[in-house]
């Protein structure tokens, strides 16, 4: 009944457009003022470690999302049934969600949850799928000033959620990675593994609005060309390709770049971006690249991504017929003087 509960909650989470338990707390309230929802209880109800057991707190759920059942209906009804409710109301909200199979709730659903096991509480978008051209600080100490190319591939994974792929070409040969993404927050962090290469690398982006042009945030991991394999974190940019777009990581060469405007922007016309477009782009990219920050910290700061995914998002100017330069006349004085 626990992970039933949760299950439940998380979908109310996601029809009631709330990301954080402090949102839905708010919104709760606004429809009974006197709710026993504990926004600090309820980070162990959506990962079902435990329930409420105030029975108010069932009725007013049920109240909120208005499904026509009472809060014991809510509470007991099987997982499969109240999906089939909410869909009925907010259909287009429950898109990306699958529905439940009556043996896989039994056989899942119920389950318990491992205590380590961290739950979103709030599903990945699904516009985010697509493949995007990745750039980074290069790590080598045999490669200082340089950017590193990257492709990224996001795709759908067997149990629903986002599989995400990332793939460089490095002088030694390619270094590709994959794994699942999870949903904290405003934020989609990934831990990615080579198995072959023995690496790891973390990615951790702000969730960009649809449809999800620019993806900004940090990259950790640690030095591969380097005796010592230091850890080293910098900030990481993934601008998303044309749609039907066919530029793979070939297009990138070796991987490495100069750490220049030009270089970045010659770089983005490679994977299929308009020329007029890349050259005003590629000055703030590296702005955001090279910034260091201060106190010790790498941050993302969402003013600098959203001037990325600004021009990102505009359209070239449309070419302009050039102005017709004026004809000049000119006169010959000794023809046009009159004989005499």
């Amino acid at each position: 009944m626990t992970q039933s509960f949760a299950d439940k909650l998380r979908l109310i989470l996601l029809v009631t457009g709330c990301e954080t338990q402090k949102e839905f707390y708010a919104k709760l309230k606004s429809v009974s003022p006197e709710t026993g929802y504990d926004p600090v209880r309820a980070y162990k109800w959506v990962q079902g470690r435990s329930s409420p057991r105030n029975h108010s707190v069932y009725e007013d759920l049920a109240r909120l999302i208005d499904l026509g059942i009472s809060g014991d209906e809510l509470r007991t009804c099987p997982f499969e049934d109240f999906y089939r409710l909410l869909l009925g109301r907010y259909g287009d909200l429950l898109a990306d969600i699958p529905a439940p199979d009556a043996a896989s709730d039994r056989n899942n659903i119920a389950a318990p949850v491992e205590r380590d096991e961290a739950h979103p509480t709030y599903p990945l978008p699904g516009y985010l799928v697509g493949r995007y051209l990745t750039l980074s600080r290069a790590w080598s100490p045999h490669r200082p000033g340089c950017l590193i190319t990257g492709v990224t591939d996001i795709s759908r994974g067997p149990d629903g959620g986002l599989f995400i792929s990332y793939i460089e070409n490095l002088p030694w040969g390619r270094l590709k990675l994959n794994g699942p993404a999870q949903r904290i927050g405003r934020n989609l962090t990934t831990q990615l593994v080579s198995r072959d290469q023995e690496m790891v690398l973390t990615f951790t982006y702000a969730l960009p609005p649809a449809p999800g042009v620019v993806l900004a945030g940090i990259l950790s991991g640690v030095t591969m060309h380097d005796a010592e394999m230091r850890p080293v974190a910098g900030r990481v940019i993934g601008l998303r390709l044309p749609e039907g777009s066919e530029a793979g990581i070939e297009a990138g060469a070796d991987g490495y770049l100069g750490l220049t405007a030009e270089d970045i922007a010659e770089q983005l016309v490679r994977f299929d971006m308009k020329p007029e477009q890349a050259a005003p782009l590629a000055p703030d990219i590296l702005e955001f690249l090279v910034d260091t920050g201060d106190r010790g910290l790498i941050e993302a700061p969402v003013t600098a991504i959203n001037t990325i995914m600004g021009k990102a998002l505009s359209e070239p100017p449309a070419p302009t017929t050039p102005p017709v330069p004026p004809k000049f006349y000119v006169v010959d004085k000794k023809s046009s003087t009159r004989k005499r």
